[in-house]
């Protein structure tokens, strides 16, 4: 059995390096969680789901919206110029699909429910919807002071 652990958890080093070679996802952590370290990223991020970051404490609780806030935030945002990216698959840096201009959309939509990341013009806000929003964990929105 301590065999079986090992080699998952070598999985998953694989899977955090596999995501952090993927610039957007890099981008993504020095905007938005700067103070977070590699070794915190190692030890807390698990499989590189990096929205993590907001329930592990990373990103102070007064920086980010959570639920239904954060579901008006998003919809109000300013979506000219948005990005997004699908944590699972390789696709990163899309434009925004027309599904996904608002909450509902992406939360409706089995393409882009999920690790589901969106990104504002020059990463002036991000918007999460992840595997767990439907047990209360996210959508997460953050705005950055330009």
């Amino acid at each position: 059995m301590k065999k079986d652990k090992k080699s998952n958890k070598r999985l998953l080093l694989k899977d955090y390096q596999h995501y952090m070679e993927r610039p957007f996802f890099n981008r993504w952590l020095r905007v938005f969680a700067p103070a977070l370290t590699a070794e915190q990223y190692k030890e807390h991020i698990d499989g590189g789901y990096i929205w993590t970051a907001f329930c592990d404490g990373f990103i102070s609780k007064d920086k980010f919206l959570q639920g239904d806030e954060a579901r008006r935030a998003y919809d109000r945002a300013d979506k000219s110029g948005a990005t997004c990216a699908y944590l699972v698959a390789q696709r990163d840096g899309l434009p925004l699909p027309s599904t996904a201009l608002t909450a509902e959309g992406i939360e409706g939509n089995r393409e882009t429910c999920g690790e589901f990341y969106v990104v504002g013009k020059s990463y002036a806000w991000t918007y999460i919807v992840t595997h767990e929003t439907g047990s209360g964990v996210g959508p997460f929105f953050m705005q950055r002071k330009l």
